[in-house]
């Protein structure tokens, strides 16, 4: 079998896991509660069935004048994020 490689830290990485690997390994005192430290599972306790995620982008309308009037007309009519 080929030598594992290697993590950045230098930690080795097998080419495949199998449910053995999991053994003695606890996730809930691993990873903790979500909303709770050390944040693996996210900063809010419902995180993103409570808080959906927000997609946002730019895209300029010609000029900074143009874009900044586009804005406001849509902010004007209730767009949001």
């Amino acid at each position: 079998m080929n030598a594992p490689h290697a993590s950045e830290s230098g930690l080795p990485i097998e080419p495949v896991y199998g449910p053995e690997a999991l053994e003695g390994w606890d996730p809930a005192e691993s990873l903790g509660e979500p909303g709770a430290y050390p944040f693996t599972r996210g900063v809010y306790r419902s995180m993103y069935t409570g808080r959906p995620w927000t997609m946002r982008q730019y895209a300029g309308f010609g000029t900074a004048t143009e874009s900044n009037a586009r804005y406001q007309q849509l902010i004007a009519n209730g767009t949001m994020g």
